[in-house]
């Protein structure tokens, strides 16, 4: 009787351990993503690169044209995405246009051009003409489709764009989606690469020192990245903490003047 009791409770116990092992053991079928993968997807920023402006892309309207076609006047907010995304590419766009974008006295195609170049060679100049219509609908200016571009283009070419960026990227063909960084980088109107902004949103006084710092072609120097690693991070930097506290106020004060002088530049250009 004890050994026939033994059994059976041998049996809960061996199908509870199979149970277990078939939630937690990788499916042979599907490869369980490793933290250093994803951790190799993230933004490799390059600051002070110029971008491919000879790379050839396709406009809206099934145009060839190259990338340079869209510097030259203003700073370029460049973000590379694709329009089949479901997940983090229409929430950073929306986020873009509508929390920053939408609340600056800027204007499109005057004060900045808003460039989004699609990772998906599936994606057509129907598809971008599609988007460019549905987000210049949610920036309240005239004539918001001059300053906002969505491109295609062939692999090769929107890879070389996103090396020189340092956004990584790769197609997964079990969840049919690209896997890549969330965010964007504001270039200056040669091309050079000023600034990155990574995340799914951006605040508009953050967007106005980085196009504000992409006029002037420049790129964050030591003392601003230490300073924004101490206030954002809380890195205890020791004996620094002083120093770096003050730098800081002295940047936020610094940051004020400039968007009171980048503001007055703006009304002067409206006014005449």
């Amino acid at each position: 009787m004890r050994r026939a009791a033994s059994a059976l409770l041998v049996v809960p116990v061996l199908c509870a351990g199979a149970l277990l092992a078939a939630i937690t053991l990788p499916s042979p079928s599907r490869p369980v993503p490793v933290g250093n993968d994803l951790a190799g997807l993230a933004f490799r920023p390059h600051p002070g690169a110029r971008l491919p402006l000879t790379t050839t892309l396709i406009d809206e309207s099934g145009r060839s044209v190259t990338l340079g076609a869209y510097f030259g006047k203003s700073p370029v907010i460049l973000v590379l995405d694709y329009l089949r995304c479901a997940s983090l590419c229409g929430v950073t766009l929306r986020n873009l246009v509508v929390g920053a974008l939408d609340k600056l006295p800027l204007e499109p195609g005057r004060d900045y051009e808003l460039m989004a170049i699609s990772i998906d060679p599936r994606d057509t100049p129907a598809d971008a003409a599609a988007a460019r219509t549905k987000y210049a609908g949610l920036l309240h200016r005239d004539g918001a489709k001059r300053g906002m571009h969505f491109l295609t283009a062939p692999a090769a070419a929107v890879r070389e764009i996103a090396d020189t960026v340092g956004f990584p990227y790769r197609y997964d063909s079990l969840l049919d989606a690209y896997i890549h960084p969330a965010g964007f980088i504001v270039a200056a109107p040669d091309g050079v690469i000023s600034r990155y902004i990574e995340g799914v949103a951006v605040a508009p006084r953050d967007l106005v020192g980085a196009l504000a710092d992409a006029e002037q072609d420049k790129s964050p120097g030591l003392i601003t990245r230490i300073v924004l690693l101490c206030h954002v991070q809380g890195v205890p930097l020791g004996r620094f903490t002083v120093p770096v506290l003050t730098a800081f106020t002295a940047a936020d004060l610094a940051a004020g003047f400039a968007l009171i002088a980048l503001f007055t530049v703006i009304r002067r250009r409206r006014h005449g």
